[in-house]
């Protein structure tokens, strides 16, 4: 599919598309700074729309006044011009429909064009000032990542031009927030043709209080904290996919270290947001807001009771395929 014309797209938050294209498309929103050279988030959102089969948006915002000028009005339709432009040129060979939106900020923009499409995902980059190949949430990443309407992806710098998740990686713990993220990362690995690897960490008393863990938190040695999360862990894998190459490995240690590890050793990693909170948003915990600092890799946060993510992608595309 070729690229539209940003400049045949150029259209404002308040614009409606089609209800019914709302809900049968299930976009893929990614957000293309126009003012930065990164296409990390255009690769790492290629990729997932091609493992998805879901429909790809390049958004590209501009700042607009919520009282308008005639200064103001003829300020941001050159604003507007210019952030198509670049979008075009950024854009360039991605198969994807070019949208160009105005907002107070780039994170609301993204945000509000995610609810009116109905989008599955919003696919953000990192900021430059983080070490070369983690993952560091910018300011439209940080704000996006309270509150998002659906899951959100961070791409980590200098992603090659073909990347592919072939081995996903899932932090794993024994609250719907971690079936959640085990359902959607295995969905992903099925329909990429990959394979999955599960985290569990279970962390002594003594280390901290933290609501994420609080099903291992169990008096004894070593293996009494080992044991019931790996028997959780082994019986959430056998509910996923059938015929999926899975791992599940339980370790003793801080959850977000052992994250960070395994993002070494995996090409994308699935994570549940807070566990409380407004249902399918996605809120920060401290676990998953250090994670998408440090981690190696993408990171992909999915938000708590969203329905229809991405769990069922191979099926769909299965049941579909001609």
């Amino acid at each position: 599919m070729a690229a539209a014309s940003a400049r045949e797209r150029i259209e404002d938050t308040e614009s409606v598309p089609d209800p019914l294209e709302r809900y049968m498309s299930n976009p893929l929103i990614v957000g293309v700074d126009p003012r930065r050279e990164d296409d990390s988030p255009l690769r790492l959102a290629a990729g997932l729309s091609r493992v998805t089969g879901q429909p790809l948006v390049a958004v590209a915002t501009y700042p607009r006044e919520p009282t308008a000028t005639r200064t103001s009005t003829m300020f941001e339709a050159e604003l507007r011009a210019d952030a198509a432009t670049q979008l075009e040129r950024l854009a360039a060979g991605t198969p994807a429909e070019l949208l160009v939106v105005g907002g107070p900020s780039p994170a609301r923009a993204l945000h509000d064009t995610a609810v009116q499409r109905g989008a599955s995902m919003i696919v953000v980059g990192s900021t430059h000032r983080g070490r070369l190949g983690r993952v560091a949430p910018g300011s439209t990443a940080e704000r996006l990542l309270h509150g998002a309407p659906c899951a959100v992806a961070i791409a980590t710098p200098q992603l090659p031009e073909d990347w592919a998740p072939l081995r996903v990686g899932v932090g794993f713990v024994d609250l719907e927030e971690g079936h959640e993220a085990l359902r959607a990362g295995a969905g992903l690995a099925h329909a990429a043709g990959a394979s999955l690897h599960a985290l569990t960490a279970v962390e002594p008393l003594e280390w901290g209080q933290s609501a994420t863990i609080s099903p291992y938190r169990i008096e004894g040695g070593l293996e009494s904290w080992k044991t019931p999360a790996q028997r959780a862990l082994d019986t959430a894998l056998q509910n996923v996919t059938p015929g999926l190459s899975t791992t599940g490995h339980v370790v003793v240690g801080h959850t977000v270290d052992a994250l960070v590890t395994l993002s070494g050793d995996v090409d994308l990693v699935v994570c549940g947001s807070r566990g409380y909170g407004p249902l399918r948003s996605v809120l920060l915990g401290g676990v998953t807001h250090r994670l998408t600092r440090e981690a190696h890799c993408p990171v992909v946060l999915i938000p708590r009771g969203v329905e229809g993510s991405f769990h069922s992608v191979a099926e769909e595309r299965e049941a579909t395929a001609p």
